[in-house]
């Protein structure tokens, strides 16, 4: 998978999910959409600059605290309902960016997301230029 997001709905077809998969392939972002943590062929998972977990009611955590017990630690981004926000702080799962309501601008998400992609590129260029010094000694 080249630089792009998991993102994990439980509808694919969904509005909010149509939406947001526009917006990251529109920014040149691979989206992966697996249905399950057994469905990393490929490491999927670990490729990814983050999931995106865009679940109704209580599934996004639920979703994630799944993921997590598989072993999977790609950074999150949770879409919930209006009205059950947490502070990502308190979450128990960990390498969770924010919880953000569903209904807010898709900007929100993206900007996180950009984020993301830019640690990825240089956590990945200093990567590079550390095995060329390694080389050249």
């Amino acid at each position: 998978m080249a630089l792009g997001v998991c993102l994990i709905t439980s509808e694919n077809k969904s509005e909010n999910a149509e939406e947001l998969r526009g917006l990251f392939e529109r920014c040149g972002l691979e989206v992966s959409t697996p249905h399950s943590p057994e469905a990393d062929d490929g490491h999927i998972y670990d490729a990814a600059v983050c999931l995106v977990i865009d679940m109704p009611q209580g599934g996004a955590l639920r979703t994630l605290r799944l993921f997590r017990a598989y072993g999977i630690t790609t950074p999150a981004l949770l879409i919930v309902d209006p009205g059950r926000e947490v502070d990502p702080e308190t979450l128990d799962c960990g390498w969770v960016m924010d919880v953000i309501p569903r209904g807010s601008n898709p900007l929100r998400v993206l900007r996180w997301v950009q984020s993301m992609c830019a640690a990825r590129k240089l956590l990945s260029s200093r990567a590079r230029q550390s095995k060329e010094t390694d080389r050249a000694a």
